[in-house]
């Protein structure tokens, strides 16, 4: 996995892109399922290692205050080699709060947008996440 920013000069808002590979794209899926309800289970050195490479590239724009956006720029995509996560500076404080909810599950989430963060997933890699076992190890 690495986060990345993508654009910065000229542009309003930075942008940024986390990828995944095949092998770590579960495990997101993993982490966006149990911080919805508590159910199943992650990979906590997965979850640490990603939120600290979003805090060193990100940086303070993630202790903001998330804010409600009108029109959410944040989406997957798929390169064939891997996954990748896309959003802007804005968005980055809301995706930061999905992930910490896995320490509280369901408080404080962004349901709607962790749901079409599952639901795009779902959509890209069906034979990935279809069979993924969630809740036993």
């Amino acid at each position: 996995m690495e986060v990345r920013e993508t654009a910065a000069c000229g542009i309003s808002h930075r942008e940024f892109a986390i990828e995944f590979d095949s092998e770590e794209f579960p495990e997101i899926y993993r982490v966006f399922r149990y911080a919805k309800d508590g159910t199943g289970f992650y990979d906590e050195d997965f979850l640490e290692d990603l939120k600290s490479q979003m805090s060193y590239i990100i940086g303070p724009a993630l202790e903001e205050e998330p804010q409600e956006l009108e029109e959410e720029s944040i989406h997957w995509e798929d390169s064939g080699a891997s996954y990748v996560l896309h959003f802007k500076e804005p968005e980055a404080p809301r995706l930061y709060q999905v992930l910490n909810a896995v320490e509280h599950p369901g408080e404080g989430l962004d349901g709607v947008l962790n749901d079409k963060l599952m639901e795009q997933m779902m959509e890209m890699a069906p034979s990935l996440l279809e069979n993924l076992p969630v809740i036993n190890r």
